[in-house]
Order: structure tokens, then C-alpha cells, then sequence
């Protein structure tokens, strides 16, 4: 599974503190500068996926920047900033920006957007991370919200199906009961609505399907008395 890869520019140095701890904290790998001369020179020596850009106080600036990072790379763009109108927020998105989040904001809102990112832009982001699967098998990807396939092919996860999921890749060739899998969504923050062994049918069932509509079968075989087991591996 890769890690999505953050770089973050913006002049407040105690919120870009917070703002990197808290991506940190959801597995995020995240890396703050200050200046657009920064920005830059990290881009230069390193990779990222999504590059987060406090323009508040750049004024026209901050529209160029967009247009440039744009204009250069598949990266992803989230703009941020204080005091950001209406028709800022326009020019930022029609500059290039993929999305745009007014302050005050919650970090987890910018880690939410920035997971949702990664897995809706299969021409950019999943170009850096791989499109296909290093080892032709399948794995997870954006701290386990994207299932991808050994031809390529992603499927976004919901919470419980990704924890599902994840429980069945740890362990692939192996049966796991329903009740092991109720109790792993109960323990890992599912709900105790999605616990029971009919609950866990219909998230498989529901599963399979989102894989059949993506155009590849889900390697999640049924076992008679038991669970499930992840096949493919």
C-alpha cells in the first residue's frame, strides 16, 4: 500500500503545524514550507501526489501559482486561505485548483479531501503512486480506501469495506469467520449495526457488486459454515 504524499506552503507557521501533524496522524505523509521559492525546491528534489496551497494573502500571486503547478505536473491542488470570496474561490478552481476550503477549517475536512483526491484522479495521482500493482497482485492503496487490481482497475471503499477487506488481505488464501470479521469492524470503529453475520453478507454482496460494475471479479470466495476468504493472493 502506498502513503499519499503531501507537500503544504502556507505563511502561518503555527497552523501549517497543526495542519501537517493532524495529516500525520491519519497516515498522511506530509511536509510543510512558507515560501513558493520552497515549494518549489522541495517539488525539485522530492515526490509528492497533492500539493496544498494557503494563498489568502497572495493576492493575484496565488492564481499564477495555481496556473503553474498546474500548467507543470499531475499533481493534485487543494487551495486554502482566509477571507476567500466566492469569486476567489472560482478563479483558484478555474486556475487549476481540484478543490477549495475556506478557513477556518478542521484538518480532518482537508484529510478527508485530500483521500478523496487521490482516489478520483486516476490520471494524476495514480500515475505517481502506480497504476498497476507492483507485484500483478491485488492491494490497498490510500491508507486502505482504494482496492486496486492486478489489471489496474480501483474501487473506492467505504469504512466498513475497507476494514473488510483489509482483515481478508492480511490473511489471503485463509477463511475468516463472520464473527472475527464483525468483531474487527466493532473494534476498528465500525458500527454495531454492521457486526452481525447478515450485515457482513450484505457489505460483501455490495462489494462484489461495485467490483462487477467496475468491470474485474472480486477475489472474495464464500466458505460453506465459516466466512469469507480473499482468493487472489
Amino acid at each position: 500500500m502506498n502513503q499519499l504524499r503531501i507537500l503544504m506552503m502556507s505563511p502561518d507557521e503555527a497552523a501549517r503545524g497543526v495542519a501537517v501533524s493532524a495529516l500525520l496522524q491519519a497516515g498522511i505523509s506530509a511536509r510543510g514550507c512558507s515560501t513558493s521559492l520552497e515549494l518549489f525546491g522541495l517539488l525539485n528534489g522530492g515526490v509528492y501526489d497533492v500539493v496544498v496551497l494557503d494563498v489568502g494573502t497572495l493576492g493575484e500571486i496565488g492564481y499564477a501559482l495555481v496556473a503553474r503547478l498546474r500548467g507543470a505536473s499531475s499533481l493534485g491542488i487543494v487551495v486554502t486561505g482566509s477571507n476567500l470570496s466566492l469569486d476567489s474561490r472560482l478563479r483558484c478552481l478555474q486556475s487549476g485548483a481540484d478543490a477549495c476550503l475556506p478557513e477556518p477549517q478542521d484538518p480532518r475536512e482537508l484529510a478527508c479531501i485530500l483521500l478523496s483526491l487521490a482516489r478520483r484522479l486516476p490520471a494524476g495521482l495514480d500515475e505517481a503512486l502506480g497504476d498497476t500493482p507492483a507485484n500483478g497482485q491485488w492491494e490497498l492503496r490510500d491508507q486502505g480506501w482504494t482496492l486496486a487490481a492486478p489489471s489496474g482497475t480501483t474501487i473506492s471503499l467505504s469504512a466498513n469495506e475497507r476494514l473488510i477487506v483489509r482483515s481478508l488481505l492480511d490473511v489471503a488464501g485463509r477463511a475468516v469467520g463472520r464473527s472475527e470479521l464483525g468483531e474487527e469492524l466493532q473494534v476498528e470503529g465500525g458500527t454495531a449495526r454492521a457486526s452481525g453475520s447478515r450485515s457482513i453478507d450484505v457489505i460483501v454482496s455490495r462489494l462484489r457488486r461495485k467490483a462487477e460494475l467496475a468491470g474485474v471479479i472480486l477475489p472474495i470466495r464464500t466458505v460453506y459454515g465459516s466466512g469469507y476468504l480473499f482468493a487472489d493472493q
